[in-house]
């Protein structure tokens, strides 16, 4: 503990170093600029804003615990505030006692050591700052201009191994890393292709075709190893440039900790592990406030007060801890425990009927998995009273929402009066991606490879019926089995049967639960490019992201929990899944949807996701090919970006508003 203390200050002190320079060039260019005269306006807005610059450097010295520094700031601070205020006169003395102090700091922060004369310029600045107040006299008379300006100033600081970069700048630069992936991921997809050509002119017999294309294989694949070393290792070193210290988060929480427990009458003690671990700073930053929510809660609804504890046989200081550890695959298992009382599971079955989630009977037949699967519902909340801690209804909701946005997976387990655990799996970073690539109702998708099992092969006469479910044996146990298309509401294909009429499935796990997934193809693994999906797409169902192939093609990327959760509410299919559900007498027409939009990515995204809800899709690159199909198809709904090339959205919007047929055609812009 002693030896992580040390290193964090020594961070701490680098960087408030590097923050000092900077500060202190800001003063003395504004005391030099002051000491040469300047018009009132002009002058006034100066000695504000050298002020600011000396209350930052002070709150920052504090925060390292360097008082030299921090009094000869508030001696210096203390000055400044009175002329703003227009109680002290700005002077060519006391702008010299201003540039000693900002050379005191300089030399303090070089190395020196506190000196009587630091100290009585202290005393003397605060003697001036304690003066009766005397009419300023204006800042641009100080000087002449004939008078030399104010001497060198700021000695040498420390060299520094380190530099502040602005972190847009950096997520700017691992932006642009990250688009090399597209030609590594073409390079990938040429050599797939070089080596299925390979094989076919293999079994044609062609010989000198056949040797000219294991040349060209071999330096296709030379090629492709190369890309693909020089790409990961930038993007593996750009992604270390983005670690950071778990502890610059996890330090927030020891005074939040114990305030929120002085305030609610309790005792707890506060412990982390992994503080040490570095984490994708993106990552931190959105797990930030979800990680407040459950401190929150393991304090508000988890620890019991003193007197309960005791009651119980628990000693009165409770616990809350929360550990971060590294796990196979480029993932993240951040922890959240408390060894409070648990969570009521009768509380919670009786709030889910009070929100009208569930009937009394649904409620009283519940499992104790399915009851602790609501505390994720928005809106439901087992608090009698509504505070500004609990009682809202939200705060696991969001919690769970954000963990799934990053493409993670969220677990409790509760313990009757010993407490609760909240387990997190997250993917270390989020710029890239590894999924099963899939073909289903004609369209590919992409399964997390992580919720993926195993791939098998299901003929018709190994579905049971269980529950009023299809199912299979699988490992000695029943499999619910699902049609992915069915799920995604896109049509059925009649494609070739797999071999001995069997058809392809993908065990998928999400939580504790497992489902096969029946699909018409299984296309292998594939590393994508991961875009995420901006407003208004930003939480579609069963949809995580989209991703960018080799090929160019960008897919869906599915969610796993919410696929289960499909299942699960839709009803019970009566027909063999294997053979497909009857069609319905009269088949209802597909809504016909236009997106237009000049980006061909934003483009295809948008109509991969339309389709997958069940429409049928039109595109056009711009307002002029829009009003072309426009007059004539029949479209019921166009969707449409603004800013495009030779007709924008608005233009478009105005023609269609213009037109007596189409005036009444909803557009979304």
């Amino acid at each position: 503990m002693a030896n992580r203390k040390t290193d964090i200050k020594a961070r701490l002190l680098a960087t408030f170093r590097v923050e000092a320079e900077e500060h202190l060039q800001a003063i003395t260019a504004n005391l030099l600029a002051l000491h040469r005269g300047l018009p009132p306006s002009e002058g006034r807005g100066m000695v504000e804003a050298t002020f600011r610059e000396v209350h930052t450097l002070k709150g920052a010295a504090r925060s390292v615990s360097l008082t030299d520094v921090e009094a000869l700031c508030q001696a210096c601070e203390s000055v400044l505030s009175r002329v703003t205020r227009g109680q002290l006169a700005l002077n060519r003395p006391l702008l010299n006692r201003l540039q000693e102090a900002v050379d005191g700091v300089a030399r303090l922060l070089a190395g020196g050591e506190s000196h009587p004369a630091l100290r009585e310029l202290i005393d003397s600045l605060e003697q001036v700052a304690a003066a009766p107040a005397a009419a300023a006299e204006p800042v641009d008379a100080l000087i002449s201009p004939a008078e030399a300006p104010l001497g060198p100033v700021v000695p040498g600081l420390p060299k520094t191994d380190t530099i502040r970069l602005a972190t847009a700048r950096l997520d700017s630069l691992l932006l642009q890393a990250e688009d090399l992936l597209v030609p590594k991921l073409a390079v990938e997809e040429r050599v797939r292709e070089a080596r299925a050509l390979f094989k076919a002119l293999a079994g044609a017999g062609l010989r000198t075709a056949e040797g000219q294309a294991q040349d060209l294989l071999r330096h296709l694949v030379l090629d492709q190893r190369t890309v693909t070393r020089v790409v990961d290792g930038l993007q593996d070193e750009l992604r270390r440039v983005r670690l950071t210290a778990a502890s610059t988060v996890l330090d927030l929480f020891p005074r939040m900790v114990r305030d929120l427990a002085r305030e609610h009458g309790k005792e707890v003690e506060w412990a982390t592990q992994g503080a040490d671990l570095e984490v994708d700073r993106q990552v931190l930053e959105a797990m930030k406030d979800p990680l407040i929510h459950l401190v929150r809660n393991a304090v508000d609804h988890g620890i019991e007060p003193p007197e309960a504890r005791a009651q119980a046989g628990k000693p009165p200081r409770g616990q809350v801890a929360v550990s971060i550890a590294s796990l196979e695959g480029g993932r993240i298992e951040i922890r959240v425990e408390d060894d409070g009382g648990g969570i009521d599971l009768t509380r919670v079955r009786a709030a889910a009927v009070r929100a009208r989630f569930l009937t009394a009977e649904e409620a009283e037949a519940s499992t104790d998995d399915a009851a602790l699967e609501l505390i994720f519902r928005s809106g439901l909340s087992t608090s009698p009273i509504i505070t500004d801690l609990s009682g809202h209804g939200l705060g696991l909701a969001i919690v769970k929402e954000q963990v799934e946005r990053l493409g993670g997976e969220i677990r409790v387990e509760t313990r009757a009066g010993a407490g609760t655990t909240v387990r997190m799996i997250l993917p270390a970073t989020i710029a890239t991606f590894r999924g099963l690539l899939v073909r289903a109702g004609g369209q590919s998708f992409l399964l997390p490879t992580e919720a993926v099992e195993r791939a098998i092969r299901i003929a018709p006469d190994e579905v049971e019926h269980v529950e009023g479910r299809e199912a299979v044996r699988w490992n000695g146990s029943p499999l619910s089995i699902a049609r992915l298309s069915s799920l995604l509401g896109l049509p059925e294909r009649a494609d070739e049967p797999g071999p001995a009429g069997r058809e392809p499935c993908v065990i998928v796990r999400s939580g504790g639960e497992r489902v096969g997934f029946l699909v018409e193809e299984i296309l292998g693994d594939r590393e994508v490019l991961v875009k995420e999906l901006g407003p208004p797409l930003v939480r579609v169902k069963n949809v995580a992201g989209a991703g960018l192939l080799g090929t160019g093609q960008v897919v869906l990327i599915l969610r796993p929990g919410d696929l289960l959760k499909s299942i699960r509410e839709a009803p019970r299919p009566p027909s063999h899944p294997l053979r497909g559900y009857p069609a319905p007498e009269e088949k209802r027409r597909q809504p016909v949807l236009l997106v237009v939009d000049d980006s061909i990515t934003t483009r295809t995204m948008e109509k991969n996701l339309l389709e997958a809800a069940g429409y049928q899709v039109r595109v056009a690159v711009d307002g002029v090919e829009a009003w072309t199909l426009l007059k004539s198809d029949e479209v019921d709904l166009v969707v449409s970006d603004v800013d495009m090339p030779r007709m924008d959205g608005c233009d478009l919007t105005a023609r269609i508003r213009a037109d007596r047929k189409l005036a009444e055609l909803p557009v979304v812009l």
